[in-house]
């Protein structure tokens, strides 16, 4: 199975012909990796892990590029901001925990999940940097897609099987608490933005899920002056300390990788 990091948390499977595209996003930052825009075009399935606007603003455009056969799984809140935005309810497909999916040979779960909750100190750091005088334009532009674009505590997780792999797929950094998650998995795609105490955060949520290997995305500079490029070193030698065994794979977006 291939698998593409293509910035922000845009993951792309691939195995044996089908082609999954999770939460696309172009990035709005020039010096960052930008996707080809004619490859995610080419996906006839798009999922969603939640409504917030880097993981679902750009479908629209996507779709335009294609050939009119891609189909969108999400749940409510996602899918009413893309129909307001022109897409026919006919290409939607709302989804919601518990609900098994298949896209041969791809066997997908969905399962509840919980979106990050950004600290305090996160939050002033982010609201007194000069960046946001740098990124004014792009600061106005983000908030009216905000109100647009929400996340309505509908936040899912992706449990992904396939040919004897098994792969769970996070939007964001967090994991609700009732909800009994696969441990163990082989891939674990942890997203690395968020939190000003963000190595501490990431390793509750090894701790939890124990994986055999993980793969690091959401960590590039995409939507600034609200993103930022995160250090990574830290969590990966933490890992290295406190997990010898689980190899962390961290490398630049467009990177791609056989699992």
């Amino acid at each position: 199975m291939k698998l593409k990091w293509l910035g922000t948390a845009s993951i792309l499977l691939e195995h044996e012909g089908t082609q999954l595209l999770f939460d696309p996003f172009l990035s709005i930052n020039e010096k960052t990796f930008r996707p080809d825009i004619s490859e995610l075009a080419a996906v006839e399935n798009i999922l969603v892990t939640h409504g917030h606007l880097d993981h679902i603003i750009d479908i629209p455009t996507i779709i335009k590029h294609g050939d009119g056969g891609t189909t969108v799984w999400c749940t409510k809140a996602p899918g009413k901001a893309l129909i307001s935005r022109g897409i026919s309810g006919e290409r939607i497909r709302i989804i919601k925990p518990g609900d098994a999916l298949e896209f041969p040979p791809f066997e997908v779960r969905v399962l509840k999940g919980k979106h990050i909750r950004f600290d305090i100190w996160q939050i002033v750091k982010t609201l007194l940097s000069p960046r946001m005088i740098k990124y004014r334009k792009n600061l106005s532009y983000m908030r009216k897609q905000n109100k647009a674009n929400v996340e309505a505590g509908e936040t899912v997780i992706y449990d992904i099987s396939v040919s004897g792999e098994h792969i769970l797929l996070l939007g964001s950094l967090n994991l609700e608490g009732n909800t009994e998650y696969p441990v163990g998995v082989d891939l674990l795609i942890l997203p690395f933005q968020g939190r000003s105490d963000i190595t501490g955060y990431a390793m509750q949520v090894v701790g939890r899920l124990q994986p055999r290997k993980i793969l690091l995305d959401h960590f590039d500079d995409t939507f600034p002056p609200i993103s930022s490029s995160v250090r990574t070193g830290r969590f990966v030698k933490k890992m290295q300390r406190d997990f010898p065994a689980v190899p962390v794979i961290c490398r630049p977006a467009g990177s791609e990788w056989i699992v």
